[in-house]
């Protein structure tokens, strides 16, 4: 196993010479402490290594191919080329609009305007000053890249300054007495980003900024309490056998949380097992409002989704051969028919049921003929036609058909339970755990079985 150390060392070090003024906006320093249980007195965390600190320096990507950009500078800033050399700088409050030019950027900005070779960097002066992007102040610095066809916006930013902008997104603004929540989201969020370094390669960054990931918005609405429950536990991730693990959660798991490898095509974990979160009425959960939840559709307003949703399906499995082993025959045609035009609704059934009773196969017969979706891709693919939700809230559901004089399908009712994928750590459930008196440790060993505390810093 390769330490955490040497797998980063080697990706970041051009980053970390170039931009290291992007470090002094992120705490990475010092031994690991943790709040006193009862006094708020700083103590160390018994039985974690607080060796040498190992900064981590995160490539957030804000958005990918945009034919435009439009920044503003809050305080004094440098526009650097791609060789670091200094282009203009800003004045507090300049609006800085960037676009395209094959290989190039074309920025203006500042009473003056130019071009040059991507990327480039936008580094604030002091680094306790932002650059906003869409109505967000993002820490540390810009770097914009161009393809000749669009923008990458990417987000430089210290990996405990990027956590203060996820944990109060993911988790909410609870109160004092959650505060252990908020603990075991901080580290839950540590560990999902440092365990999924270089999957997003292919864009040039290190995480997506939305739900792809984890969400994070710079520092727009941030919350002492969650920046306290970032700094109490700095530097702490989970381990399993001496590897960060896939640190997944959810909103609501709704009584029972999920085995990973049957909502998505991954391997199976020890630590991501089904598992009660209580009894299913008496869950950690209970007082979630999607605890239950029923979902509506007309047969007319099914079919407008399915035409859509199907045919994506089927490209989603198509896409990945490991998606494809792990999806299996996912379309048998009636006829000549075409799976990427579905045709009319003719019936609707769960053929299968996970460990934990969520779908893990949904049978779907329509003119031209018969698909079969597996795992949480049944969200997907059976999204509310209209709403709040883009996605179904959970494959914890049942159906209930109601057909026509002619037999054909006439109103569709899922009765569904929970929020989310179901997979790792309850959010309400953990807010619930905290304000029982649960520390962090104890929340975190409820939902990731068999993982341990460890420091990054080692």
């Amino acid at each position: 196993m390769i330490s955490f150390r040497r797998r980063l060392f080697g990706r970041l070090f051009f980053l970390l010479a170039v931009v290291g003024l992007a470090l002094a906006a992120g705490g990475c320093g010092g031994p690991k402490r943790v709040m006193g249980p009862s006094d708020g007195a700083v103590v160390p965390l018994p039985g974690i290594d607080s060796g040498p600190d190992f900064p981590v320096l995160l490539r957030v990507g804000l958005t990918a191919g945009a034919p435009t950009l439009s920044l503003i500078a809050d305080g004094p800033t440098l526009l650097l080329d791609s060789e670091g050399k200094r282009l203009i700088r800003f004045g507090a409050g300049a609006r800085i609009h960037l676009s395209p030019d094959r290989k190039r950027i074309e920025w203006r900005g500042g009473g003056e305007r130019g071009t040059a070779r991507s990327p480039l960097r936008l580094r604030p002066v002091d680094p306790q000053h932002t650059v906003t992007w869409r109505e967000d102040p993002f820490p540390g610095e810009m770097l914009v890249v161009s393809d000749g066809r669009g923008l990458t916006l990417i987000d430089l930013v210290g990996l405990e300054t990027y956590l203060r902008g996820v944990v109060p997104w993911e988790i909410g603004r609870p109160g004092p007495e959650a505060l252990s929540a908020l603990a075991a989201q901080a580290v839950a969020a540590r560990t999902y980003c440092v365990s999924h370094l270089g999957e997003r390669e292919e864009f040039g960054f290190d995480v997506w900024s939305d739900t792809r990931d984890q969400v994070y918005r710079g520092l727009r609405g941030t919350d002492p309490l969650c920046d306290r429950a970032v700094e109490m536990t700095a530097g702490l991730v989970l381990r399993y056998q001496g590897r960060e693990i896939e640190a997944y959660y959810c909103s609501t798991c709704g009584g029972r949380t999920s085995n990973v490898s049957e909502v998505w095509p991954r391997p199976q974990r020890p630590y991501l097992v089904s598992h009660s979160d209580g009894d299913r009425d008496k869950a950690y959960c209970a007082k979630s409002q999607h605890f239950r939840w029923r979902t509506e559709w007309t047969a007319a307003e099914l079919q407008q989704v399915l035409k859509r949703s199907l045919p994506e399906f089927l490209d989603w499995v198509e896409a990945s051969p490991i998606r494809t082993r792990w999806a299996g025959r996912c379309f048998v045609a009636r006829g000549g028919g075409d799976g990427r035009n579905p045709g009319a609704l003719r019936d609707l059934k769960v053929e299968q049921r996970t460990t934990s009773g969520r779908v893990a196969r949904l049978r779907i017969e329509t003119d031209a003929g018969t698909y079969f979706v597996r795992g949480d891709r049944t969200r997907w693919v059976m999204a509310p036609a209209s709403g709040r939700f883009s996605i179904l809230r959970s494959a914890d559901f049942d159906l209930e058909m109601e057909r026509g004089a002619d037999g054909s399908p006439r109103r569709i009712l899922a009765s569904g339970r929970g929020f989310g994928h179901g997979v790792g750590l309850c959010q309400t459930g953990a807010l619930e755990m905290a304000r029982r008196g649960h520390d962090f440790r104890e929340i975190l060993a409820h939902y990731y079985p068999g993982a341990e505390l460890a420091s990054t810093h080692r």
